[in-house]
């Protein structure tokens, strides 16, 4: 799953790679100039199961993270930015919210509100160009061979067609799973989960309360929202864990920014973590919602779905309540599921298999 970091030019998005990632995008390797990572999901609840097996290697889940050039307002709509972020599956739109005079601005001034609507309006002019281009061709194809599938295709473009004209994102518009599935392959901008993440300056609490209403307008449309400063988290970065924690209690923050929007990437890639747990290894493993116990085996090993019979499974709120895994299974609060059991976020799995 690719998370895509996008925005205008001098907004951040280096360094929220850089956050997200843990490595500075001047060394990270790079593709047809995109910028390529991987960002560990920094979950507390792999840093309580770790304390509690103390095992050999603690690993976290992984998503991938993708860091296109800038969006180039006006430009043709097939520039360079365009490709790479249609194949991301969720977006980290980065919005400058900080004043700086060493940082110029593509518009000359900070006005984030303005900047949200740019970026969202290069996505909807890309999207009609789409629909337009799709239904021409549909014309065509339908003229040689017709079926029900295109006649049901053709309605799904034109009511996306009309959203957009309307200029209305298409994530804000109602698709049943065969509507989605018709038009998926076309990777529409406008259609893609966001992250909005205000990058604003060292005053935390009175910047975030500045943009208050404009966030809350973002989350009515179905965004998720994280505010951070950049340069705090630097500062965070390079402060022993004593420091970093009285430096958050000052600023009312729980745990630095880079793991809030770690955790929001991940719930905005539709994913979900299970564990496997002992005394080896304490590892979180990226799922799909949704997802079949066999499913999630198959994320261990593809042997584990192959010969797959029971999943061993309890939740992580019961064996944090218990306090180990011997006074959980005391009480027997360990449960055998087969098949068709839809494994739950934050379950911990261990997989019985025959090969």
């Amino acid at each position: 799953m690719i998370l895509g970091i996008i925005g205008l030019p001098q907004t951040g998005k280096k360094t929220i790679f850089e956050l997200l990632s843990g490595m500075p995008a001047s060394k990270a390797p790079s593709r047809d100039s995109i910028i390529q990572g991987m960002a560990a999901v920094r979950d507390r609840r792999i840093d309580r199961l770790s304390a509690m097996y103390k095992p050999k290697r603690t690993k976290y889940a992984e998503f991938e993270l993708a860091l296109p050039p800038a969006i180039q307002p006006d430009n043709a709509r097939s520039a360079a930015w365009l490709d790479p972020i249609r194949r991301s599956e969720a977006l980290v739109h980065v919005i400058r919210a900080f004043e700086s005079e060493n940082v110029f601005h593509i518009m000359d001034h900070i006005d984030p509100a303005r900047d949200i609507e740019t970026v969202e309006l290069e996505f909807l002019f890309a999207d009609l160009a789409l629909c337009e281009t799709r239904l021409e061709r549909l014309k065509k194809e339908m003229r040689v061979k017709n079926s029900a599938q295109k006649e049901q295709e053709k309605a799904v473009i034109e009511r996306c067609l009309q959203q957009l004209q309307d200029e209305k994102p298409l994530r804000s518009l109602e698709f049943d799973g065969e509507e989605f599935k018709l038009i998926r392959s076309l990777q529409f901008l406008s259609l893609k989960p966001v992250i909005s993440v205000f990058n604003i300056g060292e005053d935390f609490q009175n910047e975030q309360a500045k943009y208050a209403e404009l966030a809350e307008s973002l989350r009515q449309r179905g965004d998720q929202v994280v505010f951070l400063s950049a340069a705090i988290e630097q500062e965070l970065l390079e402060l022993e864990e004593e420091e970093r924690r009285s430096f958050m209690a000052d600023l009312g923050l729980e745990e630095p920014a880079a793991h809030r929007l770690s955790m929001s990437a991940y719930s905005c890639l539709g994913l979900m973590s299970f564990f496997t747990c002992g005394p080896d290894e304490v590892r979180a493993w990226p799922l799909k919602l949704g997802s079949s116990a066999p499913e999630a085996a198959g994320k261990i090993h593809s042997d584990l779905q192959r010969g797959f019979i029971r999943a061993e499974t309890i939740s992580y709120e019961q064996l944090m309540q218990a306090g180990s895994e011997r006074a959980a299974k005391e009480a027997k609060l360990y449960r055998l599921n087969g098949k068709d059991y839809i494994v739950q976020d934050g379950d911990i799995i261990e997989i019985r298999f025959n090969v």
